[in-house]
């Protein structure tokens, strides 16, 4: 697994629940101790089961399901102060959700050129009308609820409201209303 997929965990953890919960999770997850103290090397590479248990002892210190924390990762991805980039990276999709939807086809292939060994499962988007199917090939377990997430909050972000379900590595994109609300700030340039 890529150091950065678990970087973004650790940063999440501490950011939402603080130090010591992340410590006991990346504990009871079997993480060496010496990352416990500085963290995953972003750019490392590291047994794919680490992120799993790291997942579960987190959703057990916390008392969140699995899926649900993986879910709110994704929203933190795109949310969070110190994400910026990877919202810019989303938003440049598309002037609208529906454009940022048509274009998460291209997303592995966009993070390729951004982080040359991150290798993230293919996405398929079909469907149109109000209602779309993303499909998330294998390949990073837990992807499909982390885009899951990220889908809902750059959603908002485009100010559409949305009603989103998933069933293994499969969304559903209902479109409700693509002017519910005012979307928070974009420009190109930064």
């Amino acid at each position: 697994m890529h150091g950065l997929c678990l970087r973004a965990a650790q940063s999440f953890l501490r950011d939402r629940f603080g130090d010591a919960l992340w410590r006991d999770a990346a504990r009871r997850a079997g993480v060496p101790e010496a990352v416990c103290a500085d963290g995953f090397d972003a750019f490392g590479t590291y047994d794919a089961a680490l992120g799993a248990a790291l997942v579960e002892a987190a959703a057990t210190l916390t008392g969140h399901e699995a899926e649900a924390l993986l879910e709110d990762i994704g929203t933190y991805l795109v949310s969070h102060p110190s994400c910026e980039a990877i919202r810019r990276l989303l938003r440049f999709g598309g002037p609208d959700f529906v454009s940022f939807l048509l274009a998460l086809g291209e997303l592995p292939e966009r993070v390729l050129l951004a982080v040359g060994d991150l290798a993230l499962p293919a996405v398929r988007v079909r469907g149109g009308a109000g209602l779309w199917h993303v499909s998330v090939g294998a390949g990073l377990d837990g992807f499909a609820a982390v885009l899951t997430g990220t889908i809902r909050t750059i959603a908002d972000d485009y100010g559409t409201l949305v009603v989103l379900s998933r069933a293994g590595g499969s969304v559903e994109v209902r479109l409700v209303d693509a002017g519910f609300a005012e979307g928070r700030r974009f420009a190109l340039a930064g």
